[in-house]
């Protein structure tokens, strides 16, 4: 039986197609709100992602958030659902410190909900700046789900939610990636992180090598300085810092050794 399994008992929040919320009690006044990404399998719910990290064991409550839609809180009426039962959590458990988190779309998810309530932090890993086809039409992925999104409440994230919630956030820097992250705006209350040669499922390897686990309690903990050096370590750097470490490694796969002189091999 695994960890999670062992400290984690859900309760159903709410069951009703496409989407479903489940809750366990944790022990302090933090809640960690999850959001599942796209998964594998469509016909599928998502699993769980994060909840195990997030629970600290046992410690903060947790409610992972799982659409098996897939619509990125764009489906009518889904968002305000959402944020109705988290609300309504919170007040039952005198909730003080709400942290979302989520990968992919689920991250894309965690920041829609900073924007509609106050959150302490939001810990996203490889979010898409959007799905839309106008938005980001090179963007071809996950077209068996987007196809089917005809309302677009959350068409782009142009803003991000504001101070003083504090949002890590963290991509590789393949094509398909970088698409989207240089399309982020900036912000004081944003730690932008890029993962050198990490493309858009690099959280499985953060995860094996049990970086993740850090990464993610540091920063549900509010520990920035953390964050930089175990990120730093994992082969990250701050997005500020990305353009000039760009143009130096285009420098050295480009630049040609120039040859000896003739006069030097004699």
């Amino acid at each position: 039986m695994s960890d999670q399994k062992k400290l984690l008992e859900f309760s159903l929040l709410h069951d009703e197609h496409p989407l479903r919320i489940e809750s366990a009690v944790g022990e302090s006044s933090r809640l960690i709100v999850s959001f599942t990404s796209v998964g594998h399998e469509r016909d599928k719910w998502p699993p769980k992602e994060f909840v195990g990290i997030a629970s600290q064991q046992g410690r903060n409550h947790v409610i992972c958030v799982t659409d098996i839609s897939r619509s990125w809180l764009n489906a009518k009426g889904m968002s305000n659902l959402v944020v109705s039962k988290i609300s309504d959590y919170v007040l039952d458990h005198r909730i003080t410190n709400v942290i979302a988190i989520g990968t992919s779309m689920g991250a894309f998810n965690a920041l829609v909900l900073g924007r509609k309530i106050p959150l302490k932090r939001i810990v996203c890993f490889t979010p898409q700046y959007s799905v839309h086809p106008e938005v980001m039409p090179e963007e071809n992925r996950w077209q068996f789900f987007r196809r089917k999104i005809t309302n677009w409440p959350f068409k782009q994230m142009d803003v991000l939610p504001k101070p003083p919630t504090q949002i890590y956030m963290f991509h590789g820097d393949t094509p398909d990636e970088k698409m989207h992250w240089e399309q982020f705006p900036t912000a004081p209350n944003l730690r932008h992180y890029i993962f050198r040669g990490a493309d858009h499922n690099f959280v499985r390897k953060l995860k094996g090598a049990n970086t993740l686990r850090r990464i993610v309690t540091v920063a549900i903990n509010g520990r920035p300085i953390r964050v930089n050096k175990v990120v730093q370590r994992a082969g990250g750097i701050r997005r500020a810092d990305y353009a000039e470490y760009a143009l130096a490694q285009e420098h050295f796969e480009t630049h040609r050794k120039s040859k000896r002189p003739r006069s030097l091999n004699d």
